[in-house]
Order: C-alpha cells, then sequence, then structure tokens
C-alpha cells in the first residue's frame, strides 16, 4: 500500500524556509526518502545560484552527508545583510 504525501506518519522530513525581506514566505516539506532519491537522479540544481554569501556547492555536499548520515535539527540557517532568511533543517 502506497503513502499519501499528505498522510501523517513517522518518517523524517526535510524543510526549507525561506523568508525574503521583501516579505515573500516559502515552505517546503518534503520526506527524506524522497529527498535522497531526487538528489541521486537531479542532483542539487535547483540550490546552485550565484552569491558572493553561499558557497552552494560546499552546502550541497554538507546537506547530502547530513541525509547520508541521518542527522535531525537545524542543517543550515542563513542570514543576509538584505534580511532574507534561509533555513534548511530534518525532522
Amino acid at each position: 500500500m502506497s503513502k499519501n504525501f499528505n498522510e501523517v506518519s513517522n518518517d523524517k522530513l526535510f524543510r526549507i524556509r525561506i523568508l525574503s525581506s521583501s516579505g515573500d514566505k516559502i515552505s517546503l516539506k518534503f520526506p527524506v526518502d524522497f529527498v535522497k532519491r531526487m538528489i541521486k537522479v537531479n542532483g542539487f540544481n535547483w540550490l546552485n545560484f550565484k552569491s558572493d554569501l553561499i558557497d552552494t556547492n560546499n552546502l550541497s555536499q554538507l546537506i547530502i552527508h547530513a541525509l547520508n548520515d541521518n542527522l535531525t535539527g537545524n542543517i543550515a540557517n542563513i542570514q543576509t545583510k538584505n534580511n532574507d532568511s534561509i533555513k534548511i533543517n530534518i525532522d
């Protein structure tokens, strides 16, 4: 029996919360197993962007290691000088 995406389960979740200085709020929540499969298929292309503040290659590797080592908690908390905020958690 397959699970619906919205079903409550004890599976770990990968969460990304983005708060922009202009007031935009983005919250993403995915099962960790799904994220691991997507990384194998597509890598972290969605995370590659230009920034003087963030080394996205290192951040991608950090996230992959955290997922592979089954870590939980706050993985990254980034605050820009423009007050944009990116938080990545596994719980």
